[in-house]
């Protein structure tokens, strides 16, 4: 699962490990998947997803038959990834899901997406209403992306995928690693109640 991207993206002598996280639906897949089929330009990258490691760390449990998800003992993973990541990876590594900004990463990226956009993106994927209720009100109040005083010193990016292609969203990611991480001047948080209600 390696891929290259533009040339000349990669910044400094090591490899990072970086976040893509964000609500369910709002694109994280979506980037992770084109990052792997872009195989010949440049940035080395390899993408797995958080389920995947809680899976190969023995934090995987059992299907939850209220909505059929597989839950991650994050804490039990986070722990574990420690100790194995204790050395910078070869490659710049991916790691997909709504629960990896939890793990020891050196950069996240937030993924979000206009929360009426969301809904008509899950309703084309056939999810159940419950959840595509629970999703949409979770993006709009935007709780978990409040909380970066708990990532510490830990650059953080946040992208709108609502009208943007992954193209894009990709390619503003391999700037900002190029740039290395620097924040985003001037720094403004996505906040959709204010734009979409003018609260």
């Amino acid at each position: 699962m390696t891929i290259t991207t533009s040339p000349n993206m990669m910044s400094g002598t090591w490899a990072h490990r970086i976040a893509i996280t964000g609500t369910p639906g709002s694109g994280k897949t979506s980037l992770s998947e084109f990052a792997l089929a872009n195989s010949n330009k440049g940035w080395l990258v390899t993408v797995v997803s958080d389920k995947k490691l809680a899976e190969q760390n023995g934090c995987l449990g059992k299907i939850d038959s209220s909505d059929g998800a597989h839950p991650i003992d994050i804490e039990q993973l986070a722990t574990s990834l420690s100790k194995l990541w204790a050395h910078p990876p070869t490659d710049d590594l991916l790691i997909d899901g709504h629960l990896s900004h939890l793990l020891p990463v050196d950069a996240i990226v937030i993924i979000r997406c206009n929360p009426e956009v969301l809904q008509t993106r899950m309703q084309n994927r056939e999810w159940a209403k419950s959840k595509i209720d629970e999703n949409a009100e979770w993006e709009l109040l935007g709780a978990a992306w409040n909380d970066e005083h708990e990532w510490g010193n830990t650059p953080v990016l946040e992208l709108d995928s609502s009208q943007q292609s992954v193209h894009s969203l990709f390619s503003q990611i391999g700037v900002w690693r190029r740039d290395g991480f620097k924040p985003k001047s001037p720094e403004q948080r996505i906040d959709w109640i204010t734009i979409l209600h003018g609260e």
